[in-house]
C-alpha cells in the first residue's frame, strides 16, 4: 500500500499543479498579471506544490533504482536542476524599470511594491544614459523592423556606448538592459532592468542536461526496439490476419489524425504570415522555436493512436518549450514570465509525461484506457493552440 501511494504520489501533485496553473490563467485574465503572480504563481503553496513534487520524484527514483538507467535518471536530475534554477530566480533575482529622455542619465530602476505598482527604487552599479532612441523600417518605409536605443553605459572602469534592441540587450556587472517600449514623440525609451545572478545559469545548465538525456534515452530506445520479428506459425495464421486487420484501420486512423495536425500547423504559419512580422519576432528563435513546437503537436495528436510515438513528441515539446524560455530571456529580460501561453504549454507537457510513467501507473498499460486519456489531453493540447489565444490572450503574438 505505501508503495503505491509512494508511486502515485508525483501523479497527484502533477494533477493540482495542472489545477493550479490552469485557475491562474483565468484570474490573470480577469484580475491582470501582478494578481495572479501574487497570488498563485508567486504564492509560497505553489512553491511548496513543486517542492514536493522535487521530493517524491527523488524519492520515486530511488525506490525504482533508477540508476541503473543511467539515460532516464539523467533525464529527470535535468528537470531537478531546472527547478532548482527556477527557485534561485525566486529568491534572488530582481527586475525593474528605467524610462529615460534623450540625454537623460540615471543610476536607479524602478520595481513594484506589493500592489503591482513602479514606487519603490534601487540602485545600479552603473550610470545609464540615452544617446538617441530610432525606429528601423523595412525597404517600404512604413513597417517597423527594430526598435534601437543608442546608450551610454557608465562604470567604475569607464565609458561604453552599446546600441539595446529587440532580441539584442545590453550587459554590465550581473545586469541586462532590454528595450521594452518608447515614448510616442520617438524622444524617450523604456529598458527593463533585470539582474539574476545564479538562476538563469542553473536553468540553462538544466536545459543542457535534458538536452542530453534525451538524445541519450532516444538513442538507447531505439537500441532496445532492434530485434528479429518472430515469425507466425500457421496455427496463428488467423489471429495475425485480424491483427493485420486491425492495423490497417489504425494507418488509415494514423494518417487522418496526421492530416489533422498538419492543418493546426498550418493554422500557425498562416498566422505568422499574414502581416509583417513585429520586430521581436525578427530572431532565428522563431523558426527553430515554432517549428519544434508544431513538430511535436503533430506528433502528440498522432500519438491517440500510435503511442509509440508518444515519447518523442513529448521530448519535442520540452525542446520547444525550453528553446522559447531561451529566446524569452533574450527579448523579454526573463526566461519565464508565466505568460498563458507559457503556463499552458507546460500543463499539456505535464498532462502528457504521465502515460510515460505506466510502471508507476500500470493503468495505463491497457490501450483503451491510453486512448481514453489521450483524448482528454487532446483538450489540453486545443486549449494551448486555440483557446489561449481567442479566450486568454498575453504576450505571445505571432503577427503585427
Amino acid at each position: 500500500m505505501k508503495n503505491s501511494v509512494s508511486s502515485k504520489l508525483p501523479l497527484i501533485l502533477v494533477i493540482f499543479l495542472v489545477i493550479a496553473i490552469a485557475v491562474a490563467t483565468v484570474l490573470e485574465n480577469r484580475y491582470g498579471t501582478h494578481y495572479a503572480l501574487q497570488h498563485v504563481y508567486g504564492a509560497w503553496w505553489f512553491v511548496c506544490l513543486w517542492a514536493m513534487l522535487a521530493l517524491a520524484g527523488c524519492w520515486l527514483m530511488y525506490k525504482r533504482k533508477m540508476w541503473k538507467q543511467p539515460s532516464v535518471m539523467l533525464l529527470h536530475l535535468s528537470f531537478l536542476v531546472i527547478l532548482l534554477g527556477a527557485l534561485a530566480t525566486y529568491l534572488t533575482s530582481h527586475k525593474g524599470m528605467v524610462h529615460l529622455r534623450e540625454g537623460e542619465t540615471c543610476r536607479t530602476y524602478w520595481v513594484k511594491n506589493e500592489q503591482g505598482l513602479y514606487t519603490l527604487t534601487e540602485d545600479m552599479p552603473f550610470y545609464l544614459a540615452l544617446k538617441k532612441f530610432q525606429i528601423l523600417y523595412d525597404a517600404d518605409g512604413t513597417t517597423p523592423a527594430d526598435y534601437v536605443s543608442h546608450v551610454l553605459i557608465a562604470t567604475k572602469e569607464g565609458k561604453e556606448e552599446t546600441t539595446i534592441s529587440m532580441n539584442n540587450i545590453g550587459r554590465v556587472k550581473g545586469f541586462r538592459i532590454y528595450q521594452t517600449s518608447f515614448d510616442d514623440d520617438l524622444g524617450g525609451s523604456v529598458f527593463t532592468i533585470s539582474y539574476d545572478p545564479w538562476g538563469t545559469a542553473i536553468t540553462y545548465a538544466g536545459y543542457l542536461l535534458l538536452a542530453i538525456s534525451m538524445i541519450w534515452v532516444s538513442i538507447s530506445r531505439s537500441q532496445k526496439s532492434k530485434g528479429p520479428s518472430p515469425q507466425p506459425s500457421p496455427k496463428w495464421e488467423g489471429v495475425y490476419d485480424l491483427n493485420a486487420r486491425r492495423m490497417f484501420n489504425v494507418q488509415w486512423g494514423t494518417i487522418l489524425l496526421t492530416f489533422c495536425g498538419i492543418a493546426m500547423a498550418s493554422y500557425m504559419v498562416i498566422a505568422i504570415c499574414r502581416s509583417p512580422l513585429v520586430p521581436i519576432l525578427r530572431s532565428p528563435f522563431l523558426v527553430v522555436h515554432v517549428g519544434t513546437i508544431m513538430l511535436s503537436y503533430i506528433l502528440l495528436v498522432v500519438s491517440i493512436l500510435r503511442r509509440e510515438v508518444l515519447r518523442p513528441a513529448v521530448f519535442l515539446l520540452a525542446t520547444g518549450i525550453f528553446l522559447g524560455a531561451v529566446w524569452a530571456n533574450v527579448s523579454w529580460g526573463t526566461y519565464w514570465s508565466w505568460d498563458p501561453k507559457e503556463s499552458w504549454a507546460l500543463i499539456t507537457l505535464l498532462v502528457y509525461s504521465v502515460p510515460l510513467h505506466s510502471k508507476s501507473l500500470p493503468w495505463f498499460n491497457s490501450m483503451r484506457n491510453y486512448r481514453i486519456y489521450s483524448l482528454l489531453a487532446f483538450a489540453c493540447l486545443l486549449m494551448t493552440y486555440f483557446g489561449v489565444n481567442f479566450l486568454l490572450g498575453g504576450m505571445h503574438s505571432y503577427a503585427g
